[in-house]
């Protein structure tokens, strides 16, 4: 029956598209909240100019305006078929894999496909080694993967372009905006997927070690984590394991970070001006062939002055050292002035 009302919203929502499509020249496709977030700060700017049609699998949190439209498709015929069928002239996007999933290129028009960011991480490494090829142009938001793409381009003999352009999730976060002077959190724990960060049981070894210690936490699973089964949220609730599921997350609002492979703390970084808390597990690697590029991925480049690293069985002294800082955590403060981290880290980003 639930299979049925989507069908049926799938096509009254399919009927609507094809009606008003004609209006629009430019689309974003953002496949649920978690992109959305990272997507939005570029649909605001791209809609002060022109009117956009925005795609996605799941409702999001944004009311629609009269420059922007949002259609939902909930299953998958329909969500091949609105691809398939797309008239317009540009389709913005974060979704890897272009043509290799129900994310295809339109038969019926000419249109550009643009791949934005949503990580100031490695192009090479963590994604399919053919991720990008059917893309038309992808965005480069700091040097690292303006010189992976580069080596990418010519390795695998892409037509594909590359282009500078501005981070701006990280740029409203340093604005005025997300300021906070009140904690929710002393720690936000935030894990990539396709590590073996729960597969170890770190979350539950973090989960007694912090509050054996009197340290509040917010576990922040990654969406393709609980999507791939890696981690099931009536097991967090069966271990009374405090997380949150919501795709929004000021990191202004904690006091520490922890994660393992994730971008999450390059930005942690540069918006608190604080090391995180790394744990070194199973490296995210997608890429087979990620060994035969010479370029060294940001996460790597930056992890030991961004960061403090430990091993998956040094938890206990990741969390005493957490526990020194947790009264006075401005000894653990970096400068985006240093001549190292100026160099590596600050002047890597496009502004």
């Amino acid at each position: 029956m639930i299979h049925l009302v989507k069908v049926f919203r799938d096509i009254f929502n399919y009927y609507l598209l094809k009606k008003k499509e004609s209006d629009f020249s430019v689309g974003f496709f953002c496949e649920n909240n978690y992109i959305f977030e990272y997507l939005k700060p570029y649909i605001i700017n791209k809609c002060k100019k022109k009117k956009v049609l925005l795609i996605s699998f799941e409702k999001l949190n944004f009311e629609e305006t009269n420059k922007i439209k949002i259609y939902i498709f909930y299953t998958k015929f329909f969500r091949e078929l609105v691809f398939l069928t797309l008239k317009l002239d540009y389709l913005y996007s974060s979704t890897t894999d272009l043509g290799q999933t129900i994310f295809r290129r339109s038969k019926s028009s000419k249109c550009k496909y643009i791949f934005l960011q949503h990580s100031p991480v490695s192009l090479t490494m963590i994604y399919n080694s053919n991720a990008f090829d059917l893309f038309d142009a992808v965005q480069a938001v700091n040097t690292y993967q303006f010189e992976e793409m580069k080596e990418m381009k010519i390795k695998r003999n892409l037509k594909t372009k590359v282009f500078k352009g501005k981070y701006l999730f990280l740029s409203e976060y340093t604005s005025k905006n997300y300021k906070s002077n009140t904690y929710e959190a002393d720690l936000l724990i935030a894990p990539s997927w396709n590590s073996n960060f729960y597969q170890l049981n770190c979350h539950l070894q973090l989960k007694y070690l912090l509050e054996k210690n009197n340290i509040n936490y917010i576990l922040r699973p990654h969406p393709m984590s609980l999507k791939k089964k890696e981690i099931y949220l009536n097991d967090l609730k069966k271990n009374n394991i405090q997380f949150d599921i919501s795709h929004k997350v000021n990191l202004n609002n904690f006091r520490f970070l922890i994660s393992d492979w994730s971008g999450i703390f390059i930005e942690f970084a540069i918006i608190s001006k604080r090391k995180a808390f790394l744990i070194n597990t199973r490296k995210k690697i997608l890429n087979k062939n990620y060994s035969v590029y010479k370029n060294i991925p940001m996460e790597i480049s930056t992890r030991n002055i961004l960061a403090k690293t430990y091993e998956t069985n040094e938890l206990e002294n990741l969390v005493k050292e957490l526990k020194n800082k947790k009264d006075n955590f401005n000894n653990f403060l970096i400068s985006l002035e240093d001549e190292n981290i100026k160099k590596k880290v600050k002047e890597s980003f496009y502004i």
